[in-house]
C-alpha cells in the first residue's frame, strides 16, 4: 500500500505515547480505514473518534494494556473525561482476571441518567465525580480515586472477580477505612462492599490465588488461612502453602494453586526437566505431610474458572461447607 506520510506519523506518535491511533482529519480517517481493510491496522474501537492500532503491535499487548491504549486516545480527544471501570483498575495496577476486558471503556458523569453514546462506551453516574477525581500521572489519565474504583468493582463484578482487586489494592497501601469512607457516600447496597472488605487479604500472593479463594468462599466452603509457613521436621525445610484448613477433628487440609500441572504442561516447561520437577513436587508433598498435612489438594486455574472441578476436589478432601456465604 502506498505510504501516507501523515498517517505513518500518526501511527508512530500513538505507539510512542502508548495509545491508539485516531484522526479528525477526513483524509487521514480515510487512510486509516483503508489500512484497516488491508489488515495493516485493526479498528479496535468504533466510536467518536474511531480508534486504530497496528495489527502486530496490538497483538503484542495484554488486555489491560489494550484498555489503557484506548483510554489514553479518548482522553486526548476528550480531556474532560474521567475514567473508571477496568481502565482505572488497570491504571492503578490492581490485579484482576484479564478475561474481564471486553473492549469497552467506562467513564463517569455527573449527568443523571443512562446516557449511552454506543455499546463500547459505558457511562456511570457519580454526582460528586470531581471530588474523588485523580489525575494519575503514571497513566496520563483522569481517574476516579482508588477507593471509588474498588467500590465500583464491588458493584459491577461478582464477588470472586472483585476479591483479587481488593486484595491487590490492600497490598498496594489502600486501606479498608478509605474504601468504607468512600462507600458511605454512595446510595448503594453496602453489603457487597463490606463483604469484600471482610474477606480481603493483602497477603494473597497473586490474582489467581485471590480468585481461587473468592470461588471457595462463594461455594460456601470454610474460609482457608492463606500463605501459611510450615516446617518439615525431617529436613527442617520451610514450605509456604497457599491454603490451609485446620479442622476441629485434628485434620489439616492443604490446597496448592496450580500444583504439578503447571510443571508437566510441555508449553510451560522444558520436556527434559519434567521428571525432575515432578519429583521435586512429590518431595514437597511428602514434606508437607510430615509437617502435619493429612490431605493435599492440587488445582489449576481451569479448575477455578470452571468451578465444579475445584468443588469436587475440595469435597473429596473433606473441606467443610458452611450454611451461608455471608
Amino acid at each position: 500500500m502506498k505510504t501516507h506520510k501523515a498517517v505513518a506519523s500518526l501511527i508512530s506518535a500513538a505507539q510512542n505515547e502508548l495509545r491508539c491511533v485516531y484522526s479528525r482529519n477526513e483524509a487521514e480517517q480515510t487512510a486509516l480505514r483503508r489500512r484497516a481493510q488491508s489488515g495493516e491496522l485493526l479498528k479496535v474501537y468504533d466510536g467518536i473518534p474511531s480508534l486504530y492500532a497496528n495489527t502486530a503491535y496490538w497483538d503484542g499487548l495484554t488486555p489491560p494494556e489494550r484498555t489503557l491504549h484506548m483510554a489514553r486516545a479518548l482522553a486526548q480527544e476528550h480531556p474532560q473525561w474521567v475514567f473508571g471501570g477496568l481502565a482505572a483498575v488497570s491504571a492503578y495496577g490492581f490485579e484482576h482476571q484479564w478475561h474481564l476486558h471486553d473492549g469497552c471503556i467506562t467513564i463517569v458523569t455527573s449527568d443523571h441518567g443512562s446516557r449511552q453514546c454506543h455499546q463500547r462506551l459505558r457511562h456511570v453516574y457519580m454526582p460528586d465525580m470531581n471530588n474523588p477525581k485523580t489525575h494519575y500521572e503514571a497513566s496520563g489519565l483522569s481517574l476516579i480515586s482508588p477507593a471509588r474504583t474498588l467500590v465500583e468493582a464491588a458493584i459491577d463484578l461478582d464477588f470472586r472477580f472483585a476479591l483479587p482487586i481488593f486484595d491487590s489494592a490492600l497490598a498496594r497501601g489502600i486501606t479498608k477505612e478509605e474504601i468504607a469512607a468512600d462507600c458511605v457516600q454512595w446510595r448503594i447496597d453496602y453489603a457487597r462492599v463490606f463483604r469484600l472488605l471482610r474477606y480481603a487479604n493483602e497477603r494473597s500472593e497473586n490474582g489467581g490465588e485471590s480468585l481461587a479463594r473468592g470461588t471457595i468462599i462463594e461455594d460456601r466452603f470454610l474460609t482457608p488461612r492463606i500463605q501459611v509457613t510450615v516446617t518439615d521436621p525431617q529436613t527442617n525445610t520451610e514450605h509456604r502453602v497457599d491454603f490451609v484448613w485446620k479442622l476441629d477433628d485434628g485434620r489439616v487440609i492443604v490446597a496448592e494453586y496450580d500444583g504439578t500441572q503447571k510443571y508437566v504442561d510441555p508449553a510451560m516447561t522444558d520436556n527434559r526437566s519434567i521428571q525432575e520437577v515432578v519429583a521435586k513436587e512429590r518431595a514437597r508433598d511428602e514434606g508437607l505431610k510430615r509437617a502435619g498435612a493429612t490431605e493435599i489438594v492440587h488445582f489449576t486455574y481451569a479448575d477455578v474458572i470452571e468451578r465444579t472441578p475445584l468443588r469436587v476436589k475440595l469435597i473429596k478432601a473433606g473441606v467443610p461447607q458452611v450454611e451461608t456465604s455471608a
